[in-house]
C-alpha cells in the first residue's frame, strides 16, 4: 500500500513526530523511507533584503554558501541523526538527501524523479510555508498531528466522488487494526453533487442530497460498516466528529467545495482543514 514514503522536512519547520510516524507505518507496510531536507531559497532571499546593498555578488555568493553550510550541519547533527536513532534497531530501507529550493516545487520535482506512494509531512501554521502541496500533487499526503487513540475518521460528502476514501480507509483500519468510524455530510454550504469523475452538478435541493448521503450509509451498511449522515459545513462537522471520538487519523477525499457561508468562494480547504484539525489528516488526491 505504502511502499515508497517521501518524508520532505523544511529548514523553516521541523517535528520529530512525523519521523516517528514514519517508521512505525514502515514496519507496518514494509516500505522504504526517504528523507528529504529542503534548505529553502526565501532564508537566502531574506538575507540578501538585510544585507548591504552595495555589498558584491561574491560577497553575496559567500553568505549564501555560509547559510547553505549551517543548514547541513543542522540536517547531519538533528534530524538525520534523529532519523537513524530511530531507524538503528530496525530493518527499515532508508534513503536521506538535501536540496535547494521552495517547499512545493522541490518536492513536486522529486515526484517526477521517483515514484512515491504517500508524503508525510508536519504542519505548522505559524511557519512560512505556504502549503500548496496540498492541491498541487496527486499523491496522498499524511500530515502528522496529534493523538493516541487507534481510530479513523474516514469523512464523504456530495462533494467527492467518495470512491478512494472507502478503499484506502477499510485497508488501512485492517492493516493498523484500527477502529474505523465513517462520517457523511451534507454540506449544505455548497449544494451540488459531485460524480465519480469530479464533476460538480447543478444546485440540488436538500432533499436530493440527502437521498445521497443516505444511499452511501446504506452501501456502507451492506459491508457491515457503520456511517453516520449529517448535515452542515463539510469542515466544522469534520473537526467536530474528530475530536468526539478522539480520532487519531482523519481521511478526507478529493473534497469539491466551491462555496462557503453566504455562498462565498472557498480556497484552499485542504489547508483550512489543516489548520483547525488537531488530529493527523490523510488527504487522499
Amino acid at each position: 500500500m505504502f511502499k515508497n514514503i517521501l518524508i520532505p522536512i523544511s529548514s523553516e519547520f521541523y517535528s520529530k513526530n512525523v519521523l516517528k510516524r514514519s517508521v512505525f507505518l514502515a514496519e507496518k507496510f514494509k516500505s522504504t523511507l526517504n528523507l528529504l531536507y529542503i534548505i529553502e531559497e526565501k532564508s537566502f532571499n531574506q538575507t540578501d533584503k538585510l544585507v548591504n546593498s552595495y555589498r558584491t555578488a561574491a560577497e553575496k555568493e559567500e553568505t549564501k554558501k555560509e547559510l547553505i553550510s549551517t543548514q547541513v550541519l543542522a540536517a547531519d547533527n538533528i534530524i538525520f541523526k534523529d532519523a537513524n536513532d530511530l531507524l538503528k534497531t530496525k530493518k527499515i530501507a532508508f534513503e536521506e538527501k538535501i536540496l535547494e529550493g521552495e517547499f512545493t516545487d522541490t518536492i513536486k520535482k522529486e515526484l517526477e524523479k521517483k515514484s512515491y506512494d504517500l508524503i508525510i509531512m508536519g504542519f505548522e501554521k505559524e511557519c512560512n510555508l505556504n502549503y500548496r502541496l496540498f492541491e498541487e500533487v496527486n499523491i496522498p499526503v499524511w500530515i502528522e498531528g496529534f493523538g493516541d487513540s487507534k481510530k479513523i475518521l474516514a469523512v464523504c460528502s456530495n462533494l467527492a466522488p467518495n470512491q478512494i476514501v472507502p478503499k484506502i480507509s477499510i485497508e488501512l483500519s485492517k492493516k493498523l487494526d484500527w477502529d474505523l468510524n465513517f462520517l457523511y455530510v451534507v454540506d449544505t454550504e455548497d449544494s451540488v453533487i459531485v460524480d465519480e469523475k469530479g464533476k460538480r452538478s447543478e444546485i440540488k435541493s436538500e432533499e436530493d442530497l440527502m437521498s445521497q448521503g443516505r444511499i452511501f450509509v446504506k452501501n456502507m451498511g451492506k459491508n457491515n460498516i457503520k456511517a453516520e449522515l449529517v448535515k452542515g459545513s463539510l469542515e466544522k462537522q469534520t473537526i467536530q466528529k474528530a475530536e468526539e471520538i478522539n480520532a487519531n487519523l482523519v481521511i478526507v477525499g478529493r473534497e469539491q467545495k466551491k462555496k462557503g457561508v453566504l455562498g462565498l468562494p472557498v480556497r484552499n480547504l485542504k489547508k483550512k482543514i489543516a489548520e483547525r484539525c488537531e488530529y493527523s489528516i490523510l488527504f487522499v488526491n
